[in-house]
């Protein structure tokens, strides 16, 4: 029996409960993992309460990150063996029209064991902690697919990261920054004004004060930007339009504000603005596609240039309550891990 994480039900971080369970062996295509640690993203909050893009099937495990050491794989699997130290990465199963379904609801990072398909294994550098590995593959692969294989970022751009106290938004200003590119970060909270700005961005500006499109344009030149980076839509999306340059990239990965709004055809259509509603799945089934973000990020994060921000530690499986709660409260700056 080992122990993991899950809920019966949709709700509040409480409905997270720990179970022992008895695991079988691999199927042919899977790796069994012993978890060291992992990360808690703002989607497993939204997978738990019921307000992912797909709707779990309890009871169900949860956790789309981590890192740990194989102990067993399937017949199949040539490419690790047991005892390989390895991060894995989120994935997701899509239909045959390529329609997000779920998650499968025995496949998660947060227990002891975990069992995935082969293919969400990444091997890792020896030389960055557990730690590290445990925060740093979803963040800096999401962004990889956001920011350089559908906004094909340059060093010529200008680019806004919303949202750029989570984790998610630091790994694309990370990237940006190793691209040559000037980044504008947007927060709405005036107490991480200075916490973000020490991460690398160029400027730091509240994205809720009315004086954010001015700030944008003076120091664009009077241009705007040329590529947005944006996990919240909703009613951000017309002060996001705002601020574009003329045929300006929008990447929109997550939609944080639940609420729709209506949309700016008219101000979008004049700038001829390009909008591409982008997860992280779509990279996740593309092999050729996944092989050489991986080989990005395992360079960077090799040579240092890519270093995750950690907010907290919280250690043991007990701990996931705690660490939804930190998550939902909104008070972290990068990434929010749990060691066991």
């Amino acid at each position: 029996m080992v122990k993991i994480v899950r809920f019966h039900k949709t709700g509040g971080p409480n409905v997270l409960q720990i179970d022992d369970c008895s695991l079988g062996l691999p199927g042919p295509d899977e790796v069994t993992i012993r978890v060291k640690a992992f990360g808690i993203n703002r989607s497993e909050c939204m997978l738990r309460n019921g307000s992912y893009i797909f709707q779990p099937v309890t009871p169900c495990r949860i956790g789309f990150e981590g890192t740990g050491a194989i102990e067993s794989v399937g017949n199949n699997v040539t490419t690790h063996d047991v005892g390989d130290d390895v991060s894995i990465i989120p994935f997701a199963i899509a239909n045959e029209n390529g329609y997000w379904q779920s998650m499968p609801k025995d496949h998660g990072t947060y227990g002891e064991i975990t069992t995935v398909p082969v293919s969400a294994v990444v091997k890792i550098p020896k030389t960055v902690s557990t730690v590290i590995n445990a925060a740093a593959w979803h963040q800096y692969l999401t962004a990889w697919g956001g920011l350089m294989y559908y906004g094909c970022i340059t060093s010529e751009d200008i680019v806004l990261v919303t949202a750029a106290s989570s984790s998610a938004a630091i790994g694309g200003i990370h990237l940006a920054k190793e691209r040559g590119a000037m980044v504008i970060a947007a927060t709405t909270s005036p107490k991480k004004l200075d916490k973000i700005s020490s991460i690398g961005a160029d400027h730091v500006f509240l994205s809720n004060d009315v004086s954010f499109k001015k700030e944008v344009y003076r120091v664009t030149g009077g241009k705007g930007v040329t590529l947005i980076y944006d996990p919240i839509a909703g009613n951000l999306t017309n002060t996001i339009i705002d601020v574009a340059a003329p045929e300006a990239r929008i990447i929109c990965y997550g939609n944080l504000d639940r609420y729709n709004s209506c949309f700016p055809a008219r101000n979008a259509l004049s700038k001829r603005l390009s909008i591409k509603f982008y997860s992280w799945g779509d990279i996740a089934r593309r092999p050729k596609e996944l092989r050489e973000a991986h080989s990005y990020v395992y360079s960077n994060l090799s040579k240092g240039i890519f270093n995750p921000i950690i907010d907290t530690i919280f250690y043991g499986l007990e701990s996931c309550i705690a660490a939804h709660e930190r998550m939902e409260a909104n008070h972290q700056v990068g990434k929010i891990v749990v060691k066991i």
